[in-house]
């Protein structure tokens, strides 16, 4: 039987989450790579509409479990369905992103299942038929490369924004695989009562394509003006690094880096950025990356697929022109 990679998709109100999205296309790699197959598992009760869209949109396997009425929210339910599911599936790995959710009910099931777990991972890397996985420690001023020792299945969770979700396009004929799994009532510690919604963020950069980011080259908020101007013209989100956020130019949710959000858009221009390393934590898994900086030795170019040496103040303003003169 061949080996399967099984990614968990969280949702919500019939919707896939965003960051599963960045699973998945982890989860598709790691497969190719392994030459195992891939299956997206959906865990809760009415799932139906996203079980259907998941088929149809990317063509992969789903493994749909229905548990009880609202019960999928709760960590000891996601241990219990999911030790069965792995136990009796056998998959290869288990792809998670890192969520709330996620760190809430992973490690206990790792201790269930008397397996290692890997959590907040940025990268990975496969050598002789063996995977290993990178993590960020200190701040993101190193890189951990750990492997697992013992027989799989091993379980993963990747760090949000480190793998890019674009690019999922379907894959073979899709097949969907129902399965009901009770859940013993003395399994079930916490009842959840009501489902409180925080307000969201008015910038979610870790879903943006596009981004624009201004760094403390700027000098004050009136000279960030020309990275809202640019990203207006380009159609992008606006970021920073901690230095304009810190100076209040703008609100903490700009932020990119070890402190901030993790982006990896398809295209990422840093203006002004230096390149520390708190920043290019949280941004380096950029498809492309555009600097412009006129400290040529900044560390920024060291990662930049194009770089720009000049003041922002005068390469910016003609970008943004240009882009304005294309569009039209």
């Amino acid at each position: 039987m061949a080996k399967s990679v099984f990614v968990l998709i969280e949702h919500r109100k019939g919707k896939m989450k965003p960051v599963s999205r960045e699973a998945i296309g982890f989860g598709r790699e790691l497969a190719v790579r392994s030459n195992s197959t891939m299956t997206m598992v959906v865990l809760g009760e009415d799932i139906g509409q996203i079980v259907q869209q998941l088929a149809e949109d990317l063509g992969e396997e789903v493994l749909a479990v229905q548990t009880p009425t609202g019960l999928d929210s709760s960590s000891e339910v996601y241990c219990e369905v999911l030790k069965q599911v792995i136990t009796e599936e056998s998959p290869f790995m288990l792809i998670m992103a890192h969520t709330y959710l996620v760190i809430d009910f992973a490690p206990r099931l790792a201790a269930m299942l008397n397996r290692g777990f890997l959590s907040n991972c940025v990268a990975y890397s496969y050598r002789d038929g063996r995977f290993s996985f990178i993590r960020q420690v200190f701040g993101g001023k190193l890189e951990l490369e750990m492997s697992f020792r013992g027989d799989p299945p091993y379980i993963v969770s990747i760090q949000q924004g480190a793998h890019p979700a674009h690019d999922l396009s379907p894959g073979s004929a899709p097949r969907v695989v129902w399965r009901k799994i009770p859940v013993p009532a003395e399994a079930i510690k916490r009842k959840v009562l009501e489902v409180f919604e925080e307000e969201h963020q008015k910038v979610d950069l870790s879903q943006a394509e596009l981004v624009v980011a201004g760094g403390r080259g700027l000098g004050s908020k009136e000279g960030f003006q020309i990275i809202h101007e640019l990203a207006a013209a380009l159609g992008a989100s606006v970021g920073a690094s901690r230095a304009p956020v810190d100076g209040g130019w703008l609100p903490k949710e700009h932020q990119i880096g070890s402190s901030g959000q993790t982006v990896a858009p398809k295209l990422y221009i840093a203006c002004a950025i230096s390149g520390a390393i708190q920043h290019l934590v949280g941004m380096s898994g950029s498809r492309c990356i555009v600097a412009i900086n006129k400290d040529q030795n900044a560390p920024i170019f060291g990662i930049a697929d194009y770089g720009i040496v000049g003041d922002v103040f005068k390469v910016v303003p003609i970008l943004t022109e240009r882009v304005k003169g294309v569009r039209q």
